[in-house]
């Protein structure tokens, strides 16, 4: 077997006999490991520490450097070749999702990787796939990241991306860790650095979620509150908080909704809207005889009409109220009452704020929501900004308290640092106006560690908690569930290189996707990180020498 790669003329005995054994463990696999693979992981943890992780991954890393890299790949393309003879050698049968695409994160954040020009280009030349980057990004200060992302922009590794995207959150050492040397305005120059290292991958490829995108992720809205379902003068009244919804009819009944195309991300449900109106209450609700005499006794202060739905998640039923992305935005809260599973009642807001303020903005100026608007200013953007700002002016005057403060501590900053990244690495303006460059995801979804965000109103790591949440990724009918099962080659902790199929429908239950897992231990196989000695690996970091007394 020859297991020299296109630009190798010799290889040690040493990497001649693990290319081997690896060879020897991936022909044993099915077929599927190969043509369906879906991840190809080289570096395990992440010391950004996002608080809602979805992998819960450790602060703490390991990786493997060149040379092991290129034992795993010689030993990979060995075994496809027994299987196919096309230039793809990986990924080539997984047609539900990104056929000839790998993705090198799971449970770990790529962009710290210092090898990854190296493994992009060995997956293009070697494998013939293309790579999918996903980073929260880096610190700039470490000069061997920065200097190795600088390599992917200023060569042909460009061809060999499939994707780059930018997550900014409300996460991570820079937000959550007080104890931590970090500061936002280093954040931000962190951003900044990214966008201005990444341009010229903008630059030929443009904006999407297949090219160059930025994602903006938001804690929950979620609280804790009595929760009234009741018929009055038989009209169906659904009550929480100083929220009040009464229907439009008469002796209505709700039939279970179930999203029934996840491709589309506006949300296409099976059941036709029960009309409510919506009604902002004066005071926190206590019991149905309070609400019952403050409709009949007073003039009720009507906001707007809404469309109520059905949902049932394993805590059981709950309301969904404007869940759909329409022509003037997004107005969505959700209720749950308790059940005999679901221990807390309370209600989750899924508003879409910075939708709406540039929904407001370009109605302003002539244009639809979906417009593009290409001549876009800073200025223009300031003015997005001071919408959202009148926002919390008018929430709070409808004693919307909850929103009005949920802008100001958890919108605005988000969007602020963002918006200044943007403007600091000489972005046009327009790309925060394009859909496809700035995509406003909403809120953060009940994966792995994030079940502590949303007040006991699941019991079940992993349950969908809203219908965009069931698009994504629940059992019904989710693009998870449409992609059907993937396979995943990673490096472990503690020398092991992991092997696991991943069933993708079961992304909604406590065990999560792996049915299959096999750990292989090669001794001295890969490398450690220490993070006392490479501190600036996430981004927000502060060079200790620079820091003020």
């Amino acid at each position: 077997m020859n297991f020299l790669l296109s630009d190798e003329n010799f290889i040690e005995k040493e990497d001649l006999e693990i290319r081997n054994n690896l060879y020897k463990e991936f022909i044993s696999l099915p077929k599927e490991f190969l043509s369906k693979m879906r991840h190809f992981q080289p570096q395990v943890g992440c010391f950004n520490n996002c608080g809602f992780c979805s992998k819960f991954s450790v602060c703490k890393s390991e990786y493997w450097d060149e040379k092991a890299l290129r034992n795993v790949v010689s030993a990979l393309k060995a075994t496809a070749l027994t299987y196919t003879g096309d230039d793809q050698l990986l990924a080539w049968d997984r047609k539900e999702h990104r056929v000839g695409v790998v993705f090198p994160y799971i449970n770990s954040d790529i962009g710290s990787y210092l090898y990854l020009d190296k493994y992009i280009n060995l997956c293009y030349k070697e494998l013939g796939v293309r790579t999918r980057i996903s980073t929260v990004g880096y610190s700039r200060h470490n000069k061997k990241l920065n200097a190795m992302h600088k390599r992917i922009n200023s060569s042909g590794l460009l061809f060999a991306l499939a994707g780059v995207r930018l997550s900014i959150s409300q996460y991570g050492r820079v937000w959550e860790d007080k104890n931590a040397d970090v500061s936002l305005d280093d954040y931000r120059k962190d951003l900044a650095n990214f966008l201005e290292v990444y341009r010229p991958y903008f630059e030929m490829f443009g904006s999407g979620s297949r090219k160059m995108c930025v994602e903006l992720r938001y804690n929950p809205l979620v609280e804790n509150s009595k929760v009234f379902i009741f018929d009055y003068q038989n009209k169906k009244i659904i009550a929480t908080a100083n929220y009040l919804f009464i229907s439009n009819n008469k002796n209505i009944s709700f039939k279970e909704c179930f999203v029934i195309d996840p491709y589309v991300h506006s949300l296409r449900l099976s059941e036709d809207p029960i009309k409510f109106r919506e009604y902002n209450l004066p005071f926190m609700v206590s019991s149905k005889d309070e609400i019952i005499s403050y409709i009949e006794n007073n003039d009720l202060d009507y906001e707007k009409d809404v469309d109520v739905y059905m949902f049932t998640n394993k805590d059981g039923e709950y309301y969904a109220i404007e869940p759909q992305i329409k022509n003037n935005g997004c107005y969505g809260i959700n209720v749950y009452p308790k059940t005999s599973i679901r221990e807390e009642s309370g209600y989750i807001v899924t508003e879409r704020f910075l939708l709406n303020a540039i929904y407001k903005f370009k109605e302003k100026h002539g244009m639809n929501l979906r417009d593009k608007y290409n001549n876009a200013s800073y200025s223009d953007i300031d003015e997005v900004l001071n919408i959202c700002k009148e926002e919390i002016n008018y929430y709070k005057g409808k004693g919307k308290i909850d929103k009005a403060e949920y802008i100001r501590e958890h919108i605005l900053p988000v969007i602020e640092v963002y918006v200044e990244a943007l403007k600091d690495a000489s972005y046009p303006a327009n790309c925060f106006f394009d859909s496809k460059f700035t995509i406003d995801t909403g809120i953060i979804c009940n994966l792995g560690r994030a079940i502590r965000y949303f007040k006991g109103l699941t019991k079940f790591i992993n349950e969908p908690l809203t219908p965009t949440h069931e698009r994504n990724y629940g059992r019904h009918c989710s693009t998870m569930k449409q992609e059907n099962s993937a396979w995943l080659l990673s490096c472990g902790f503690n020398n092991k290189l992991i092997i696991e199929k991943l069933d993708l429908f079961n992304t909604a239950s406590i065990e999560g996707q792996t049915s299959f897992r096999y750990a292989l231990n090669i001794d001295n196989f890969n490398h450690k990180i220490n993070e006392l000695k490479n501190k600036y690996l996430y981004p927000g970091a502060v060079m200790l020498e620079n820091k003020k007394e």
